[in-house]
């Protein structure tokens, strides 16, 4: 484990369990096998490749390694970016960190270290955005007693869907809703087939479907071609990243991206267009790349973003209908506690907070995108 142990990094008081480096030296390899081997199996926004991806954009990237008697127990991947008019930075930790929350002691020396990182990196404000779900109280507590504060908003969405595709195939048929289960097989009298698609003009295919669901449905897409298609293929060359098509005598009517991780995989992105509607396309996509996840040893399944509970039944909310579709395939509801922030300089933290959602709108309208 190429790991470069640093004073700034590591606890002032060792207990003889756990102790924090900085993986300073680690490789691209070493990072991601580090990750998935951590506790929850880590996310693809805490991979080596995603950390410099966002270097590129102004961010830097830290990664911390939690140990227990010398044995990995824990990482997190934090970015940190200057933050203008604010003296000092922002560390964010998206989607992370994956440590044994059930463990008290363990989160105490994390934190412990992240206190001692941000004061080098000069951040006034520590934003995390664990998996940890609402019902864990006592984690939630001990969050609170570290300093921790609910953020305004959350990064990415706080309410999703999970399943476990450890079941045989016709165990997760039986799972699924009737309808659900009628239009998959529907797509399949009807001739649609599923077919995985890598190439740059099946992302440029992607995109414009992408454009095509969002007017649809009156979303509005937060990050420009020119961001989206770079990051995308990012993760296809590194072997992380699939496209799959839905497709009917040659016509492509729906699609889906998703990434890999270890066991894990998520939907990134989907979309369909008008044409065939009624062959149910976008069922047998999910449907295949289930199968396709489970023969590669993908058991637990993302499906991301869906309102959140006290939403659900609401049919006005822009994601009703997604969140009806994905409810057919027999997934778990899982509400984490979402953005979280820690004051470690509070004049400089709360001058910030009172400034970032006009800086946010003023990145936005000049630049076409979010800075986060």
């Amino acid at each position: 484990m190429l790991l470069a142990t640093t004073q700034q990094a590591a606890p002032a008081r060792a207990t003889g369990r756990y102790t924090m480096r900085e993986a300073r030296s680690v490789s691209e390899q070493e990072w991601d096998n580090l990750l998935q081997n951590s506790p929850g199996g880590g996310h693809w926004l805490q991979t080596y490749a995603w950390g410099e991806l966002k270097r590129t954009l102004g961010w830097k990237p830290v990664r911390l390694v939690l140990e227990r008697d010398g044995e990995l127990a824990g990482v997190a991947q934090f970015l940190v970016y200057s933050t203008p008019f604010v003296p000092g930075t922002l560390m964010y930790s998206p989607k992370g960190p994956w440590i044994p929350w059930e463990d008290p002691e363990a989160v105490r020396i994390f934190f412990q270290g992240v206190r001692t990182v941000a004061q080098r990196e000069k951040a006034h404000t520590v934003k995390i955005e664990p998996e940890v779900v609402e019902q864990q109280t006592e984690v939630k507590d001990q969050l609170t007693d570290i300093g921790f504060r609910k953020f305004r908003w959350d990064m990415h969405y706080k309410t999703t869907m999970v399943m476990d595709l450890s079941p045989s195939p016709d165990e997760l048929l039986a799972r699924m809703k009737e309808k659900t289960r009628y239009n998959i097989r529907l797509a399949g009298r009807k001739g649609v087939v599923v077919e995985e698609d890598n190439s740059p003009e099946a992302l440029e295919q992607i995109w414009d479907m992408t454009q095509v669901t969002a007017d649809r449905h009156g979303f509005t897409l937060r990050r420009p071609k020119d961001y989206l298609l770079p990051s995308w293929r990012m993760f296809i060359d590194k072997g992380k990243g699939h496209i799959f098509f839905a497709t009917h005598e040659g016509d492509r009517l729906s699609s889906m991206l998703v990434y890999t991780l270890g066991n894990k995989y998520w939907y990134h992105n989907g979309a369909s267009i008008e044409l065939k509607r009624n062959l149910m396309a976008p069922y047998k996509v999910q449907w295949e790349v289930m199968l396709w996840a489970k023969e590669r040893g993908h058991t637990y399944y993302d499906m991301v973003a869906i309102p959140n509970p006290d939403e659900l039944e609401d049919e006005s909310h822009p994601m009703h209908g997604l969140y009806r579709f994905k409810s057919g395939f027999g997934a778990e509801i899982r509400e984490f506690v979402g953005c979280l922030d820690w004051y470690i300089k509070p004049m400089r933290a709360k001058a910030w907070n009172r400034l970032e959602p006009a800086y946010y709108r003023i990145y936005q309208k000049i630049t076409g995108d979010v800075y986060y």
